[in-house]
């Protein structure tokens, strides 16, 4: 009877014992749970946000591969990504998709389903036995899903409680949205209103930054003024309507001929300023002919009825291959140049692409496909 009791005893204890190694494990957890939401809560651009939730959190709870799922219908992360970047939305472990699939739309835990769409895994995890697949919920939507995979089949098991990934799914969610949120209102105080396209502020700014980063790394640089020629006419002839739906179809011209890294502002009035990084003067006068030429040909819809054809002028100027003066200084003489040389194209009868060339320049260049 003695021997019973112990025997008992022995497996109450050997139970608590395995309850409170339990509790243990769970507290530390939660501990490192709550620790990693602190940094998601704290990052502040998209970029970062994204850049602590695959390479973070995959380093911090050791899980062979990571990668998240966002839907991206609009182009909105595509878009808030090139910005943050200077031109490039790519993000290892990052499938941006137009329309999210089936696959995604429901929490799994389990086995590598290889029937899965590869999308999902991007490269496909080889090597890796288990995984799991939580959506990305907001607003009763799914926005997406995280997506983990592990060499060991037992990681993920179908019977796992998901109370920690399904609370990590969510603060991620919220994050993504009060980050998205953060940089719409940026967008409004960088973007003129009118055209849509970033204004004054928001040029000159990133002139100084390209300014430095040619310096950096001895990359050439272009800058384009263009205006729009006669355009007192057309407000004095069509009214200021007419005008304004000038100006945003102008714009939309411009822009389609660019390259992801460029950078179209409205300066003011009828004039815009382009940046080319990385782009020497006979690729600079092709992208400026190009679109010269596409804004002469088109014609302008400025009523449901009524449509007319404008011109614009364009003036090049390169940013010099040794700089001795700061950005600012650079920056004003980059623009100043560009002005004069839009000028010439002013009294050479418009229409037309004028430059000035710089003494010397950096030889790397880039493609010269367009954003369609």
């Amino acid at each position: 009877m003695t021997k019973i009791i112990q025997d008992e005893t022995q497996r109450l204890r050997d139970q608590l014992q395995s309850l409170l190694d339990e509790a243990r494990i769970n507290e530390n957890k939660w501990h490192r749970l709550n620790q990693f939401e602190k940094q998601l809560i704290a990052t502040r651009t998209l970029p970062e946000l994204i850049q602590v939730m695959l390479q973070g959190y995959k380093s911090a709870y050791e899980i062979d591969v990571v990668t998240l799922v966002l839907s991206d219908p609009e182009y909105e992360i595509t878009r808030t990504l090139e910005r943050e970047k200077r031109g490039s939305s790519t993000v290892p472990g990052l499938v941006l998709l137009e329309k999210l699939n089936s696959n995604i739309l429901k929490p799994y835990l389990g086995s590598i389903d290889t029937e899965l769409n590869n999308s999902i895994f991007d490269p496909w995890p080889s090597g890796c036995h288990s995984m799991a697949l939580l959506p990305l919920i907001r607003q009763d939507g799914i926005i997406g899903s995280l997506n983990m995979a592990s060499r060991d089949a037992l990681r993920f098991a179908a019977d796992s409680s998901t109370d920690f990934l399904e609370r990590l799914a969510a603060v991620f969610s919220i994050c993504l949205e009060n980050t998205l949120n953060n940089e719409r209102l940026k967008l409004v105080g960088l973007t003129d209103h009118l055209t849509r396209v970033f204004n004054r502020r928001y040029f000159e700014t990133r002139c100084h930054e390209e300014i430095a980063n040619a310096r950096r790394h001895h990359r050439s640089l272009a800058c384009m003024f263009l205006d729009i020629d006669k355009f007192k006419l057309i407000n004095d002839n069509h009214g200021h309507l007419a005008g304004d739906e000038v100006l945003r179809t102008v714009a939309g011209i411009i822009q389609s001929q660019l390259r992801n890294n460029d950078v179209i502002a409205r300066y003011g009035g009828e004039e815009f300023v382009v940046l080319l990084p990385r782009t020497v003067l006979h690729q600079a006068r092709e992208i400026a002919e190009r679109i010269r030429a596409t804004v002469a040909s088109e014609k302008l819809r400025i009523t449901d009825e009524k449509t007319i054809q404008v011109t614009i002028s364009i003036g090049i100027a390169m940013l010099p291959g040794k700089l001795t003066e700061d950005d600012k200084t650079c920056s004003q003489s980059l623009l100043s140049s560009a002005d004069g040389a839009l000028y010439r194209a002013k009294e050479n009868g418009r229409n037309r692409v004028e430059f000035k060339e710089a003494d010397s320049q950096p030889d790397e260049v880039l493609p010269l496909s367009v954003v369609g």
